[in-house]
């Protein structure tokens, strides 16, 4: 019997390249994945898996990534509402999932926001992929808030970074939860330290300096009345605080964690994508004992919860 697996792919901006790195491994070996929940780049990530998108052509895209295309992304809104207004960011993300629905999707995915007007966090699992993915990713202060049925949603990490409950809740037997954000107290890596790429370590000092091109030559005027640290910095290093502390219980139901070692690696490194991505696939290739026994007892619940 078919055991049905879950992945919820936490955030961590450009660290959750991570999660491509994962999911080609998971390909290669052919594990089923059942259902996909996704909040921040894990939805963008996991929405563009659901829909067919390969890790491969992942990869590919993410790797060629330059600055050129990261300034076009940047839509300057007034300040009063945020940095950046999203639409070019929204027109990205509906190239990628090639403008469908959830109706259209090839494994059942979800995504997490926050409805700053409710207070609440919202599983959006209907309508427009490409609207419901922007909203997921739009980390406040940085990027307008998406009006959406109602609704004024920014980025699911402000109250769930890892998206285990929801995944569950899609009726899996057992879920696998890949983050960026570090460990819960007491759960110890199976992948040492010495295993990460030193070169990812650079990533602090190559972005400390790529972000003051982007804010002397993007947010020129803006960036004027804000002044060091950035709000960039503030609000992204902010919200990465409060991540690890909300994901913690989060991970402390999922059966696995998967949990690359990118700590180097900065909120903003996306030109590391192709170190990131090896992360990602060192971690789950050192996760694959674990989750074949996890696959093979999932009817049993069997305490298997480890951490790779």
């Amino acid at each position: 019997m078919h055991k049905r697996l879950g992945l919820a792919l936490g955030s961590g901006s450009a660290r959750g390249l991570a999660h491509i790195g994962v999911l080609k491994v998971f390909e290669r070996e052919g594990l089923p994945i059942d259902a996909i929940a996704g909040t921040s780049i894990g939805a963008l990530i996991g929405g563009a898996y659901a829909v067919g998108v390969t890790p491969a052509e992942m990869e590919r895209l993410a790797i060629s990534v330059d600055f050129k295309h990261l300034v076009s992304l940047a839509d300057v809104a007034r300040p009063t509402t945020a940095l950046v207004n999203g639409r070019h960011v929204e027109e990205f993300i509906r190239d990628v999932v090639d403008s469908q629905t959830f109706a259209d999707v090839r494994i059942p995915f979800c995504c997490i926001a926050a409805d700053v007007r409710a207070e609440r966090e919202v599983v959006l699992r209907s309508g427009d992929l490409a609207t419901a993915i922007r909203a997921s990713v739009s980390t406040p202060v940085i990027f307008a808030p998406v009006e959406r049925d109602d609704r004024l949603l920014v980025d699911g990490a402000v109250l769930n970074p890892v998206p285990v409950d929801a995944v569950r809740a899609m009726g899996v037997d057992t879920v696998v939860a890949v983050t960026n954000l570090g460990l819960p107290a007491g759960r110890v890596p199976s992948v040492s330290n010495d295993m990460q790429d030193p070169s990812i370590a650079t990533g602090h000092a190559c972005d400390r300096g790529f972000a003051d091109v982007v804010y002397s030559r993007v947010f020129t005027g803006v960036m004027d009345r804000l002044r060091s640290p950035s709000v960039y910095q503030l609000a992204s290093g902010s919200i990465d605080l409060m991540q690890r502390g909300l994901s913690e219980q989060q991970l402390s139901t999922a059966d696995l964690i998967i949990a690359p070692q990118v700590d180097g690696a900065a909120y903003y490194s996306f030109f590391e994508a192709d170190r990131i991505i090896r992360a990602g696939v060192a971690a789950a290739e050192a996760a694959l004992p674990q989750i074949e026994a996890l696959l093979e007892h999932a009817g049993t619940r069997a305490p298997a919860r480890g951490r790779a």
